[in-house]
């Protein structure tokens, strides 16, 4: 992960500039999904960025970008995994959010999930290990 720490380097410089960020608009936001529909992307030709990462990693990338100003939000809703999120230290928001995900330009989409799914029950305890993830950018 260490070669992609700045796959979404903010513009601009230094501290000065991220504490201005957290005055300003958001610089970007970082979507969490439990899944990657599709068809929540542009309609034209894209290219997908897909990176995997470890749960650890990505709690050190997202507090870095939530420092630098990005928006974090997450429409996933099942419970046991927000807390597992929750428990590495990834800050997601209380709740997450009503609509469908749709994508606008600068999201960077992180997509996790179950290390092995569960088919037809509802997993109640899930421990950070028990995930993976995907940081996505639409190219």
């Amino acid at each position: 992960m260490a070669q992609n720490q700045n796959l979404v380097a903010p513009q601009g410089a230094g501290a000065a500039g991220a504490s201005l960020a957290n005055q300003q608009a958001p610089r970007g936001r970082i979507v969490f999904l439990n899944a990657l529909p599709l068809n929540a992307l542009p309609r034209s030709h894209l290219r997908l960025d897909v990176l995997p990462v470890s749960i650890s990693d990505l709690a050190r990338w997202v507090q870095r970008r939530v420092a630098e100003g990005y928006q974090l939000i997450h429409y996933i809703r099942h419970p046991a995994t927000i807390q597992a999120l929750r428990l590495a230290d990834i800050p997601l928001p209380e709740q997450p959010n009503s609509g469908l995900y749709s994508y606008s330009p600068g999201d960077v989409i992180v997509v996790v999930t179950l290390r092995t799914p569960q088919r037809g029950q509802e997993v109640q305890q899930v421990s950070p290990q028990d995930l993976e993830a995907w940081i996505v950018t639409v190219l």
